[in-house]
């Protein structure tokens, strides 16, 4: 016995598969929704956010954050204090501008050399003349890659010129 399929049985088919979408629908729906219910994780300020927008308080070029001498780490201790006293980053701030004035705040040519320093500061000679030597080769390379590429368009865009 063959089985004929009649339009009841493919209005039925396709009436299961739209309850099986909206099932799957309303399934991530509600997964979705119980996610927005989950707590948000907490933020804590930490010595390390506040110190990388001060400048050292010491003569060497670093960052607050990167400095490692003892008048950094006083500076470092208060702002931790401060810190477990509940104030804010701008208030922490604010504090170290208004004692210490405007020697307090970083600007963004004193974070460039704290960096440069930072990394640098081990260098012996060998090492700056590695570090000179592939800059230079970079910047002759770089500028005889321009040259040839523009003597290259130059060549191609000026017309032929005809001889009698």
């Amino acid at each position: 016995m063959k089985k004929t399929i009649t339009i009841y049985d493919l209005r039925i088919t396709n009436l299961k598969s739209k309850i099986v979408n909206l099932k799957s629908k309303i399934l991530l729906l509600l997964t979705a929704c119980c996610l927005l219910f989950l707590p948000a994780p907490a933020h804590a300020l930490t010595v390390q956010e506040v110190a990388e927008d001060l400048a050292c308080p010491c003569e060497c070029p670093l960052v607050l954050e990167d400095c490692n001498m003892s008048c950094g780490l006083d500076w470092k201790d208060q702002i931790g204090q401060m810190i477990k006293d509940g104030k804010t980053k701008q208030e922490i701030i604010k504090y170290f501008l208004d004692k210490y004035g405007d020697d307090a705040r970083i600007t963004p040519v004193q974070r460039i050399k704290g960096k440069f320093f930072k990394y640098t500061r081990a260098f012996d000679t060998i090492d700056w003349a590695i570090f000179w030597g592939v800059i230079s080769v970079w910047v002759v390379g770089l500028f005889i890659g321009i040259y040839l590429v523009s003597r290259r368009l130059l060549s191609r865009s000026a017309p032929d010129k005809v001889t009698r």
